[in-house]
């Protein structure tokens, strides 16, 4: 693996992509297929990283042809060479030769395209459009760098990528960085009137350096701060099923939870650290929250203390029945229990439920908990809704 290689794999996998990026996975013939892929549900990314010096040659325009052609040109001819193998296979081999990575129905799968080019003089303008099989982004160094940390939850990420190639079609974008365009994304959403953009689309150099700047992003920075308490929810459960991977029911089950809730996208995180915060705050025992928004899941929180420091497995598990009992239409119960032990360090426990239907045993159940123990007698679900 070369430094810029490892440089983009680390990135991926201290960012939003651990669950879903694999490095150097295998295609035709156990070759290498390409640098990273990432897969998750349906989405597909391949990612070819070059990383090639600038000759010394004395013209500019030389320099310029020479590069791109081993740092561009190559990293187009693996990813289009890597979508022909995916679109004839049902399934991916990793590096280690025995894992294998499903892959989604080949009607349903939508694939994306990045090349990351390292080693180019900061002058050299990067396109990013249809190669004629497919639009690719080309990111350089510091866009790699700051597209992924500032996009960084999975579901940022690939809308970025969509919003990007919906807003390109029929045109050519010429870049010198790819954050300059994420400045113009993030301020306008790409909610443009396409009619008077022309074919041709060069953004001035410095968006991104003037957009840091502003108030806008900072304000964006105090208030993701609350949504900190998710993430670290996503890495204490990730490190969880790393650790202790098994093939119990159990750990099938936690993997299950925490790729649902590292799927949740950076504003859903705001509002559902803020519920939390706000019941840990208010001294709330527990709370039951579902995003006012169209998922199959609800949360369940609860609080972990003396009171119930032996029997706090079983009495998220109690919640998360009743709340789905209170949910008729939500399927999916995540339990999320919240504590700090006597090191003063913050401590968590989970339950996974996925119930379509449920059992008159598990109504029983349920009621006999509410009334025997007082849980969620006054079933309140709290209703949020993202900005």
């Amino acid at each position: 693996m070369t430094p810029s290689e490892e440089y983009v794999s680390k990135l991926c996998e201290k960012s939003f992509l651990p669950f879903w990026s694999y490095l150097s996975p295998l295609g035709k013939k156990g070759k290498e297929l390409c640098d990273i892929l990432i897969v998750c549900g349906n989405d597909i990314v391949i990612i070819s990283v070059k990383d090639i010096r600038v000759s010394n040659h004395p013209e500019v325009s030389v320099k310029y042809e020479r590069w791109y052609k081993k740092a561009i040109t190559g990293s187009i001819d693996q990813i289009f060479g890597a979508e022909r193998f995916i679109e004839t296979v049902d399934d991916i081999i990793l590096n280690d030769r025995e894992t294998t990575i499903k892959l989604a129905n080949r009607r349903t799968r939508a694939i994306y395209r990045i090349a990351v080019a390292f080693g180019s003089n900061k002058d050299f303008p990067l396109e990013s459009g249809d190669f004629g099989n497919g639009f690719i982004h080309v990111f350089d160094e510091e866009s790699t760098f700051t597209v992924i940390n500032e996009l960084d939850t999975f579901p940022d990420f690939i809308n970025y990528l969509k919003a990007k190639e919906e807003f390109a079609k029929g045109k050519r974008i010429m870049l010198y960085k790819e954050v300059d365009f994420l400045a113009f994304y993030l301020k306008t959403a790409l909610e443009l009137n396409t009619k008077n953009i022309p074919n041709v689309v060069t953004l001035d150099r410095g968006l991104w350096d003037e957009y840091i700047k502003s108030k806008e992003y900072n304000r964006w920075q105090q208030d993701i701060q609350i949504s900190l308490i998710w993430d670290e929810i996503v890495n204490h459960l990730f490190k969880l099923h790393i650790q202790n991977k098994s093939n119990s029911q159990k750990w099938s089950e936690l993997e299950i939870a925490t790729r649902i809730i590292a799927l949740e996208c950076r504003n859903n995180r705001i509002v559902l650290g803020e519920a939390i915060e706000d019941a840990i705050i208010k001294n709330v025992r527990a709370r039951i929250i579902k995003l006012e928004i169209d998922t199959q899941q609800a949360y369940v929180y609860l609080k972990i203390d003396s009171k119930n420091w032996e029997y706090r497995e079983k009495e998220l598990e109690l919640r998360c029945l009743i709340a789905r009992k209170s949910s008729p239409t939500t399927p999916i119960i995540i339990g999320i229990a919240i504590g700090v032990n006597p090191q003063g360090e913050r401590i968590f426990d989970y339950a996974y439920f996925n119930i379509p239907e449920l059992s008159k045993e598990t109504i029983d159940k349920v009621e006999q908990a509410k009334h025997e123990l007082g849980f969620f007698t006054n079933t309140n679900l709290n209703k949020l809704k993202p900005q």
